[in-house]
């Protein structure tokens, strides 16, 4: 029997533009407050335990500004933090996560997931299949949901997350 070999949940970032990056990081720290309560109690225990800006005890009380800086150099830099950091936003995103989780299904992936927990032996797999692009993904996307309303970045991320899979080559979103 082989082994599965994961990339690194990190691995992430090399598709990842840094105001892009900033921009999900927002919408994960303005989002939050509107999730469940025990969704809310599980982000901000991950986010004070991994994410720190010097001078303050409790990061929460930082400036906003300096709260996503912190929070996007631990994303770049700590496994532990992409599956709470995406796990949250793709809550905050239902609409689109459920589209895309239908979709997904509908063409045959498996083991799609919204949640996924931080697990030392795991992190994404390198199986994305031969000549799937972005722009495929986007055109596919829109043609079988053409009420979906979304942001063409926030689809591939979606994909990118639920699917567990990352691209060997493909231009960053």
């Amino acid at each position: 029997m082989s082994e599965i070999e994961y990339l690194p949940y990190k691995a992430i970032n090399v598709f990842i533009e840094r105001e892009y990056l900033d921009q999900v990081l927002e919408t994960v720290l303005d989002g939050k407050e509107d999730l469940p309560k025990e969704d809310q109690i599980s982000f901000t225990k991950n986010f004070k335990q991994y994410i720190t800006v010097l001078g303050f005890r409790n990061i929460l009380k930082a400036p906003k500004r300096l709260q996503v800086n912190a929070f996007a150099t631990a994303f770049e830099s700590k496994n532990e933090v992409i599956p709470f950091t995406l796990s949250t936003w793709a809550k905050i995103k239902a609409q689109l996560a459920s589209d895309v989780k239908a979709w997904l299904e509908a063409e045959g992936w498996e083991n799609i997931a919204v949640e996924r927990t931080f697990n030392e032996t795991e992190g994404f797999l390198h199986t994305w299949p031969k000549d799937l692009t972005f722009e495929k993904i986007e055109k596919d996307f829109a043609k079988k949901n053409p009420k979906s309303e979304f942001d063409r970045n926030d689809l591939i991320l979606m994909v990118i997350w639920l699917s567990g899979k990352l691209p060997s080559e493909q231009s960053v979103i």
